[in-house]
């Protein structure tokens, strides 16, 4: 991950995480196979935990809520989006009405997230 990171660093790729998990329900399809994902959602969804994220997509599904995108951006040493990262994505995007961010334990990222939804997002999460 070491030299993939360091590869991508000043380049126009975004590294997502270790296990490279990022679910577009755009255009009604869905571009991984990620079932239970829904199409044309209003929800974007920012997890360190994948078992959670699929766990959140399926309640919301069930709920007619689709997802306009799911990221899950793990929990390893070498991060490569974080969570102020997909929440500014996710803030900016037009699509997408309201945030789930699901965090773990260990570490202060999601203190730092929780700051910077207070400064800077404006749907709700």
């Amino acid at each position: 991950m070491v030299k993939v990171w360091a590869k991508l660093k000043n380049s126009k790729s975004r590294l997502i995480g270790r296990i490279v998990r990022c679910y577009l329900s755009r255009q009604g399809e869905d571009r991984h196979h990620a079932r239970p994902h829904s199409p044309r959602g209003l929800g974007g969804i920012v997890s360190r935990s994948g078992t959670l994220t699929y766990e959140a997509v399926h309640q919301l599904t069930q709920r007619g809520i689709g997802q306009s995108t799911a990221i899950g951006i793990g929990g390893d040493p070498i991060i490569g989006t974080t969570h102020i990262d997909a929440l500014r994505l996710l803030n900016d995007d037009p699509e997408t009405e309201a945030i789930i961010m699901i965090g773990e334990i260990g570490g202060s990222a999601e203190e730092a997230a929780a700051e910077f939804v207070k400064q800077y997002v404006k749907k709700p999460v």
